[in-house]
């Protein structure tokens, strides 16, 4: 279904527009593709491809914490590099931690500029709606 595309950013425009930590994650996105399904594996999506940006998350629960996260992603570098950021930092996370996550933790680690925020909305709804999936 959706899985980061690899597109080689202009390395001279990209310092200029996207923030070290985006192209870092933009280049070589964390933990893309899919858990299969499982008892344990959760799913949590948000977004549509038409609106230009789509998140879907799979994570496995251990427990009472998550103890791996794949994810695939359509949308602009920001959107990639949100989403790879998210999934690194979504392990470990409780049912309670993931229905309280904000995108703003997202947007002040990669600098997104405030007319890109408005996906960040999106990859918020997708956290929460993995963490209505659990349980």
């Amino acid at each position: 279904m959706l899985q980061a595309t690899a597109i080689k950013l202009p390395t001279a425009d990209a310092v200029a527009v996207y923030a070290a930590a985006v192209i870092d994650h933009f280049d070589r996105p964390r933990n893309a593709g899919r858990l299969q399904p499982a008892p344990d594996v959760i799913e949590g999506s948000a977004g549509r491809r038409t609106d230009g940006v789509e998140f879907h998350f799979t994570a496995r629960v251990a427990g009472d914490v998550i103890d791996a996260v794949r994810v695939r992603t359509f949308g602009c570098p920001h959107s990639v590099a949100a989403a790879s950021w998210l999934s690194e930092r979504l392990v470990g996370m409780t049912r309670a931690q993931l229905q309280q996550w904000q995108w703003r933790e997202a947007a002040q680690a990669l600098e997104v500029p405030t007319e890109k925020r408005g996906r960040l909305l999106v990859l918020e709804d997708a956290v929460r709606a993995l963490a209505r999936s659990w349980g």
